[in-house]
Order: structure tokens, then sequence, then C-alpha cells
């Protein structure tokens, strides 16, 4: 993994060094809840921020940090995350990610690679990686797509597997609406979708909904790439 992030980050710091300009870009604060509709102690309350760094026109990065307390549980988890980015052009990006989130239980690492793409009024994302937990390893993929309506108002739809070897799968569904409330720098969504699990011994389906707002600033995005990792995955615990 050292060699992963050495070609993640290093690059892009280079670059910097060379340059001897680094200026901030963009950013975001998000405050959210979320919960299983079958039982609302299982949720989740999330407070996040990103922060986007460029280095030139082609060469970024991008650090996240995050907090959830989840409610049956009683787990508290900190989250870290740093993206190392190479903006191909106004409309495409690429990216490699490493994030820490640090359960009361154990620690979990997630790292991988990712791209953004932003055609007419939709925005595309994805993101493919490897997550190392204290008591299992995974395979986390997801993809999302937005289409920008009227009087800033967005459709989402996303879509998340988690694959931990030998145990089973999870997969979350998820569409998310939203509505920019003052001007385009705070904007509002509410969040209706499902997580199914398939174990050995059979499998169920729990529907969630989640609200919450972003204040971004910068750039009109904030931060290039969403947030991820393992506690971002859960919309509940």
């Amino acid at each position: 993994m050292k060699t992963f992030l050495a070609a993640a980050f290093g690059i892009p710091l280079l670059c910097a060094t060379a340059a001897h300009a680094v200026e901030v870009t963009g950013g975001s604060v998000q405050l959210s809840y979320s919960g299983f509709t079958s039982d609302w102690d299982v949720d989740k309350i999330a407070i996040e921020g990103s922060v986007e760094f460029g280095f030139d026109r082609s060469f970024g990065a991008q650090l996240d940090l995050g907090a959830a307390k989840f409610g049956a549980s009683n787990e508290d988890v900190q989250s870290i995350g740093l993206h190392g980015i190479y903006h191909v052009d106004d409309y495409t990006s690429l990216g490699a990610f490493y994030v820490n989130d640090n359960f009361d239980a154990g620690d979990a690492d997630f790292y991988g690679v990712e791209a953004g793409h932003e055609m007419a009024l939709w925005d595309f994302e994805g993101y493919l990686g490897r997550l190392d937990d204290s008591t299992a390893d995974a395979t986390l993929l997801g993809v999302s797509a937005r289409y920008e309506l009227q009087n800033g108002v967005g459709i989402t739809g996303a879509l998340d597997h988690l694959n931990p070897e030998g145990v089973g799968d999870a997969t979350r569904l998820g569409v998310k609406i939203d509505r920019d409330v003052v001007g385009s720098d705070v904007n509002l969504f509410l969040e209706v979708g499902a997580v199914r699990a398939d174990v050995g011994f059979g499998s169920d389906t729990e529907t969630y909904v989640g609200i919450g707002g972003k204040y971004v600033f910068g750039a009109e995005r904030g931060a290039t790439f969403e947030q991820r990792g393992l506690a971002k995955f859960l919309p509940g615990l």
C-alpha cells in the first residue's frame, strides 16, 4: 500500500513544489442524518468537511475530514481521507484516494481509484477500492449520476456494493433530491433508498431515509470528489 500511496499523492506534491504555488480551489461542509425505517434507533448523524488544493490547472489534492455517531451500536467514527487528483480537462477528473475510518472497534483503511465527468446537465462519478478492516477485507465500489433540473433542483441515483471476503455482500441503492436554497452556496437534500444484505443463511432488504444540508465554497462543485469509506457506506448501525 505504501507504493500505491506514493504514486497517488507524490506526483501532485512534486508538481506543487516545482510550481511554488498552492491555492484553495473549493470545498464543502455537510451535516446529515439517516436511519432505517424499520428501526429508527439504527441511524447515523454525520458531519463532513472537504477542501481541495490546486497546484496548477491539472494537478490537485483533496483533504476530507468526518465524524459520525451511530445510534444502535453506539459507535463513534472519525474519518480522514486524501485524494490525489488529475484534471484531464474542464469536464473530466481522475483520482486516487486513501481513507481511514477509526471505529471504536478498530480501524478500516480504504484505498482505490476514482473518476468524475460532467456532460451538459449530467454529473457522473465512480470509484473502486480495497477495504482493509480489522476483522475482514473487502472490495467496495460505487457509481452515481446527478441530473440538473430547473431552479437549482437536482436528482441523483447512486449504487454502492460491498463485497467482504467469505462473508457475503451488501448493496446500497439510493435516490436523492437536492435543491439550492441560498444562491448556489447552500444545498438541502432528501434521500430514500434500500440496503440489501446477502449472507450464507439468507438475505434481507431494509429501506432507509436521509436528510441533510451542504455549504459549498470556491468552485461550483466545491471539492471534486465525494467522501469515501465504510462509515460513508452505512446509513445506520
